[in-house]
């Protein structure tokens, strides 16, 4: 990606804008076809899901299942998956397939990943107002509703996002313990998060704003113009609180998670490469996530970049192999802690 992202990014019109992720997508494409055995296309299965708390709100999700299972064995449990992309590009399948089901075969659990919606999209489908963490929010809702019975897995869920897929999966598990609806509490029915190099602080942390144009294969200031389009579409349809969109204020609790009350929160792995521009977002989460009671850990991979372990040059380098390997390691832990309860 070209570090002259961001002048060029914020001069484009919406159409431009669009096409230009359109031929992102027809990237995600062929790397999908070269990427996904033919044989495994059958345990990838799209669908969309309703939330039981509201008739109107709808999501389309992709669905990965493990290979093979014993006839009648439950799966372990369901991993909620919450892809990158800046808020402008990715999708549930072309772009993840490889590592969701990588995630199936590892923890022997179905992977729901969420389809939610682009700031990059001129409109939504049925006039839709841009909700991606409401979106997730659904496709959650599902999960613990109805998800264990359709996939057939036990009740134990864990979920995972990387980059603004973190951000978005953050604040939805910050809406979902909100809730007042009789529903159990969020630590009891999700054993933990893995946020992957995620961007917390939209108004931006000095690491990031610092970076400019250096980093690989993203920048800091390709992360800011991600940003400004993101607070955009908000200001111009998003579900926010009047007073929030009148100003963007981007250190607001439903933009920035950074700033939220944090308490009560499952346990989380935050990972992050020391190369990352998005490094001090880690590092500030990981210190609030602690100081608000929860349990956290944090793993640092030394000249590690933004992508690392799921896209760039150490998406599959060694340093790449071991830091998905881990955030796998992690989930599983907490998946079998349920199975000796």
């Amino acid at each position: 990606m070209s570090a002259r992202c961001r002048p060029r990014h914020r001069s484009l019109g919406p159409v431009a804008l669009e096409q230009l992720c359109q031929s992102k997508q027809e990237f995600y494409k062929t790397q999908f076809s070269s990427r996904v055995a033919t044989e495994d296309m059958d345990r990838i299965r799209k669908r969309k899901l309703s939330s039981s708390s509201s008739s109107s709100q709808e999501v389309d999700v992709t669905v990965y299942l493990p290979a093979f299972k014993p006839h009648n064995t439950k799966l372990n449990g369901i991993c909620l998956h919450v892809h990158g992309g800046g808020w402008i590009w990715g999708d549930s399948q072309y772009q993840v397939a490889h590592r969701c089901l990588e995630m199936t075969e590892s923890m022997n659990v179905a992977v729901v990943s969420v389809e939610y919606s682009l700031a990059s999209t001129i409109c939504n489908d049925n006039g839709q107002i841009f909700d991606p963490v409401n979106e997730v929010v659904t496709a959650l809702d599902w999960i613990e509703n109805t998800g264990a019975d359709e996939l057939n897995t036990q009740p134990v869920y864990v979920a995972s996002g990387e980059s603004s897929g973190a951000q978005l999966l953050l604040l939805s598990m910050l809406k979902r313990r909100d809730r007042a609806d009789g529903m159990p509490s969020l630590t009891s029915t999700w054993k933990c998060l893995n946020l992957v190099y995620g961007f917390y602080d939209l108004s931006g942390t000095p690491s990031m704003r610092e970076d400019g144009n250096d980093s690989s294969p993203i920048c800091g200031n390709e992360l800011i113009c991600m940003a400004d389009l993101y607070c955009d579409k908000i200001l111009h349809g998003g579900n926010h609180d009047e007073q929030c969109k009148k100003k963007i204020d981007r250190q607001h609790p439903s933009i920035s998670p950074m700033y939220a009350n944090l308490s009560n929160l499952p346990p989380a792995l935050i990972s992050v490469g020391t190369a990352d521009p998005l490094l001090d977002d880690s590092l500030f989460l990981a210190s609030r996530y602690s100081i608000c009671g929860n349990n956290v850990e944090t793993v640092l991979y030394e000249g590690g970049e933004h992508g690392i372990g799921h896209f760039g040059l150490q998406e599959d380098d060694e340093m790449g192999r071991r830091a998905r390997e881990y955030t796998l390691q992690f989930m599983k832990r907490y998946l079998e802690e349920h199975d000796t309860c």
